[in-house]
């Protein structure tokens, strides 16, 4: 009996350590975005100006090598529009356009991605002809959470199917956290996808 209480002593220890974590993202004077990221997997910012939108770059903490970038970006006014789910629908369009020339597939779908309070659009892609310690498969989208547009690029190999569905479930579970400050910023109004970098 003693040993099956330690066991599950372990056991218990062992799912607290590995479990899945919030992540705060500071949105300069905007408050936050928060993720749920997945057991096992780490997260780095990329900022390199903290008045500008940050790039999360998140890998797996061991084994094979993967990566997601998420980029959260506010409009250059407090009073500009919000985003909406057509115009997610046709910048996303345009961006599996212009994959097509390093891709298998002749044809991209486009399919809706939504949350509790996030809504956009995403395509899935084959690499034509990777080279060595390069990513095979892409996936990248755009959500939109309030005034946010949330660009995404998951970038995987053969056998990791799972990491693609678990990115995607924690992006449509982003959450928003608003700020109260306001102060000048420079202009963040690009609205872009990040660029097809399929390598690692």
């Amino acid at each position: 009996m003693a040993r099956i209480l330690i066991a599950l002593v372990l056991c218990v220890q062992l799912a607290v350590a590995f479990a899945a974590s919030e992540r705060r993202i500071a949105l300069a004077d905007r408050g936050f975005m928060t993720l749920t990221i997945p057991d096992g997997w780490v997260d780095q910012v990329r900022q390199p100006d903290p008045r500008l939108p940050p790039t999360i770059s998140i890998r797996p903490a061991a084994g094979p090598p993967f990566e997601i970038l998420v980029t959260p970006i506010w409009p250059p006014r407090d009073d500009g529009p919000k985003p909406t789910l057509e115009a997610i629908r046709a910048a996303v369009r345009i961006a599996a356009e212009a994959a097509k020339s390093q891709t298998v597939e002749r044809e991209i779908a486009v399919r809706d991605l939504s949350g509790p309070e996030t809504f956009g659009a995403y395509f899935s892609v084959t690499d034509r002809a990777p080279g060595p310690g390069e990513y095979r498969y892409m996936t990248q989208g755009m959500l939109g959470l309030a005034e946010l547009r949330v660009t995404f690029t998951i970038l995987t190999n053969d056998g990791q199917e799972r990491v693609a569905s678990q990115a995607l479930d924690m992006l449509k579970g982003a959450r928003r956290e608003m700020g109260e400050k306001r102060v000048q910023r420079p202009n963040a109004s690009s609205i872009y996808l990040v660029s097809a970098q399929w390598n690692d």
